[in-house]
């Protein structure tokens, strides 16, 4: 599991005019709470799922406000939760791991970003990228462009990033579209403190519920209105958004002395960006830098006055954009041809990699090159070339001491874990076999992928291992085996796998991890889980909410005809086979009723008629040959020598 901040949610209670200190994300949660939010829904993953874990440690906070909060079932949920926003004055926020996360939302965000919002819909997503990171290298600047959902990258740092949420808001109800807010992994772990203001309830939450439903059929994103909501997003909503983020100066720019140079950076880039002038004596330890800086704390959409106004006294302009494709680089050429400046010579993939983290030394040869490239006036680029140099001598001489590359340390289960001696039954079968086509999955059991194990032919996404192996099964000469944890079964392996094959009599076996002991990016609150109550010293509200979780379940279920056929004993035939499965009598009696005494009928018949029920009600399912149902999952279970 991920940590408890029992003790910092105290700090979401301070007021105006203190000061709060404390990590990156739990400030995101104090910018949520003073910016009114009413509703927050989202999905554990890395590095946001300290997000969910303050709310969950804050809900005695969260009850005092009226803020609902809820942990959805994917990241698709989580973002159809924003669609109280649609109609109605309601700020909300969802979070998740972010780019798969946005992956999984993407039906959802466009179309909730067709239908426009009333209420502040911010979404918070956690940009796992670079070194470090446990997902494919891609970027969320293209979902943001693609379904237009403004994409604010704020500088890593707590006054920055909580003006960013509160701003956020108000960016999203000024131009009637959702925000999406960008945190780096370093960004959500920065340490810092900012000056607090008190708390807002929100005006429409579950303690003050809005009494009359909104319908309006142009935000129904179907023909002919979709073709008016993209109309509308062009010809209003950008504007407005434009507007907005010039009023507000929501992007930064710090002037320097050095005029015939600049640099656009995004604004997550911007610590890295003054570490490496530091180096070079370009900047001093307070971040004032003698280059011109533009940072970018919006990067969906620019402002083209502000980009044109930046680079058109400047001989070059070095544009600092991680990832790619190189969506600024691009978009700010356009926009000086279009305004005819040839001026300013846009230089940025040139002379930094095209993919790949930015990291500090990075930057540092970067920068260097540029600074060699352009040649501005009052740069002592021997010094520069000093420092790059006695770097890259530091590399080699460490390499020389060590004699040999230092050992890889790849990741792989943690020792004790449950989970090896099941690989390790997989490893022994396949080498009976000779050789076993595995389908892999997303989770801790995906370490089996890597040495010793090396199990796992394919990984496709999260709960999406039997999906990958509904094509391989057909034209495999074995039975195929597929590996998914109970996250991933919730997540969408039961809509997208489990359903097709059961359909279609899949011979293949499915193993579920059922990983209650720990997890890589946040304990998912899911069904099959175990007892919170049962692992030891969880505080006692996880206690309750397990409790009434339970019950919750339970009552649903017990209203499922499948459950209510299962607590019968099954039907026979006059010639004492067994009946059809879910065949049941036309009029139900319960067992526990007492049948009315015929006239006549002594005491003894009336025992003897009770004895009978009774030894009925007691009677073992498998004397019926019937399937049992795996209470968790209700998944088909084979029960001794029940029926196959």
């Amino acid at each position: 599991m991920e940590r408890s901040f029992k003790a910092e949610v105290a700090k979401l209670r301070l007021g105006a005019g203190q000061t709060f200190t404390g990590e990156g994300i739990l400030a995101v949660t104090k910018a949520l709470l003073q910016s009114g939010v009413s509703y927050v829904g989202g999905y554990q993953g890395a590095p946001v799922s300290h997000l969910m874990d303050v709310l969950a440690d804050a809900r005695e906070l969260l009850d005092e406000l009226g803020v609902h909060f809820e942990a959805c079932g994917n990241e698709a949920g989580a973002a159809a939760m924003l669609g109280a926003s649609i109609n109605y004055p309601l700020r909300g926020a969802a979070t998740w791991k972010s780019v798969v996360g946005t992956n999984v939302a993407s039906d959802a965000l466009s179309n909730l970003s067709s239908a426009g919002v009333v209420g502040g819909a911010l979404i918070v997503i956690g940009e796992d990228y670079g070194e470090g990171a446990s997902i494919i290298q891609e970027r969320s600047h293209s979902f943001a462009q693609k379904s237009q959902i403004w994409l604010l990258d704020p500088r890593p740092n707590l006054p920055s990033i909580t003006r960013m949420v509160e701003k956020g808001f108000e960016l999203s109800e000024a131009s009637n579209t959702p925000v999406m807010l960008e945190l780096r992994i370093r960004a959500c772990h920065v340490h810092g403190s900012f000056e607090t203001k008190d708390n807002v309830a929100p005006k429409h939450s579950r303690r003050n519920p809005i009494q009359k439903p909104v319908f309006s059929l142009d935000r129904i994103p179907l023909p002919p209105a979709n073709y008016t909501q993209e109309k509308h997003k062009i010809g209003v909503r950008l504007p407005e958004a434009l507007k907005f983020i010039q009023r507000e100066q929501l992007n930064e720019v710090f002037a320097g002395d050095l005029r015939q140079i600049g640099i656009i950076l995004q604004g997550g880039m911007y610590n890295t960006t003054i570490r490496a002038l530091q180096q070079f004596g370009l900047a001093d330890p307070y971040g004032e830098s003698r280059i011109p800086l533009y940072v970018l704390n919006v990067t969906y959409p620019l402002v083209h006055e502000e980009v044109t106004r930046f680079c058109s006294s400047k001989r070059a302009v070095l544009v600092v954009e991680e990832g790619q494709p190189a969506h600024l680089e691009e978009a700010i050429n356009s926009i000086l041809r279009r305004a005819d400046i040839n001026d300013p010579h846009i230089i940025g993939k040139d002379v930094l990699p095209m993919a790949g983290e930015y990291t500090g030394e990075v930057l540092l040869n970067g920068l260097a090159a540029f600074l060699e490239l352009t040649l501005p006036d009052g740069v002592d680029l021997k010094a520069v070339a000093a420092v790059r140099d006695g770097v890259a001598q530091a590399k080699t001489r460490a390499a020389e001491l060590l004699g040999a590359p230092v050992p890889t340390r790849p990741p792989g289960f943690c020792i004790g874990c449950p989970e090896r001696p099941v690989f390790t039954a997989l490893k022994l079968i396949e080498k009976e076999f000779g050789g076993i086509h595995i389908s892999s999955d997303i989770g801790c059991h995906t370490f089996s992928t890597l040495p010793p194990f090396n199990l796992g032919n394919t990984v496709l996404g999260y709960g999406l291992s039997l999906a990958a192996a509904s094509a391989m099964g057909p034209n495999f000469g074995k039975r195929i085996i597929t590996v998914m944890g109970d996250g991933g079964f919730w997540h969408q392996g039961l809509t997208t796998g489990v359903a097709n094959a059961v359909f279609r009599n899949d011979e293949g076996v499915l193993v579920i991890m059922l990983n209650g002991y720990t997890s890589a990016t946040g304990t998912q609150n899911i069904p099959s889980s175990p007892d919170l109550a049962a692992r030891g010293g969880q505080p006692d509200q996880h206690r309750i909410h397990a409790a009434r979780h339970r019950r919750e379940v339970a009552g649903a279920r017990a209203q499922l005809p499948g459950e209510r056929r299962r607590r019968r004993p099954a039907p026979r035939h006059d010639d004492g086979a067994e009946g059809p499965q879910g065949h049941h009598r036309r009029r139900r009696v319960h067992a526990r009723a007492h049948a009315p005494r015929a006239a006549g009928e002594g005491e003894t018949a009336c025992r003897r008629r009770a004895r009978r029920a009774h030894a009925l009600r007691h009677r073992r399912r498998r004397v019926y040959r019937r399937p049992r149902l795996h209470p968790p999952l209700r998944l088909p279970l084979a029960h001794h020598q029940g029926q196959p």
